[in-house]
């Protein structure tokens, strides 16, 4: 799971995009559920950069949802009424990021978060998934992040509470970007991959 990210700069967006862009919406540094920070789309005019929502509001809703939508589990997403239209209409998205927060316990109970990022320090892009709402006074794009299994991940299992399912985000790679904006639903876990130690390493916050 990943309640809690840094979000890429703009300086960094605008080189996963290699072009020069203008984001005219101010966003924090730390985003947490129903914050809003910049996610790529695909559209008709290309890769574009959109103000986005942290959870994902469906589009039929007339009020902002009040039960956690910031991720969606790949293995039932297909179930769920706010996660299963858009994922059928295949509206993925990227989440640039420059790092994102897990707990990580040491002694029974206790945690203490940590930070995750690469160990080069570049920005990354995550598998998202976003809708369209028109319904509020200023239509709004939002989004949830994909995630899957972790328990034998070597690097991802280390986090969340002792003997509980470890769930963990997607990773997609740069040569995939693209691929994965216009992916069908029925194929996109092809081109997601885990978050591998040897890229990624982890600090205290």
């Amino acid at each position: 799971m990943c309640s809690n990210f840094e979000p890429a700069s703009p300086k960094q967006i605008e080189s996963i995009l290699n072009k020069q862009l203008e984001i005219d919406f101010n966003y924090k540094k730390r985003v947490y559920p129903k914050d809003y920070c910049p996610i790529i789309i695909q559209t008709d005019k290309g890769l574009s950069v959109v103000k986005g929502q942290f959870g994902l509001t469906p589009s039929w809703a007339s009020a902002p949802v009040d039960y956690s939508t910031y991720n969606a589990r790949i293995e039932t997403i297909e179930d769920k009424k706010t996660f299963k239209p858009p994922f059928t209409r295949s509206q993925f998205c990227l989440v640039p990021m420059q790092g994102f927060m897990e707990p990580y316990y040491l002694n029974g109970d206790k945690n203490e978060w940590k930070r995750i990022y690469r160990k080069d320090n570049e920005a990354f892009t995550i598998a998202g998934l976003y809708e369209f709402n028109n319904h509020f006074d200023e239509p709004v794009h939002s989004f949830t992040l994909l995630t899957h299994n972790a328990d034998d991940e070597p690097f991802m299992s280390q986090f969340h509470k002792p003997n509980k399912e470890k769930r963990s985000i997607y990773l997609v790679d740069e040569e995939l970007r693209g691929k994965y904006l216009k992916a069908k639903h029925s194929s996109v876990e092809e081109l997601m991959s885990t978050i591998d130690g040897r890229l990624f390493n982890f600090s205290d916050i």
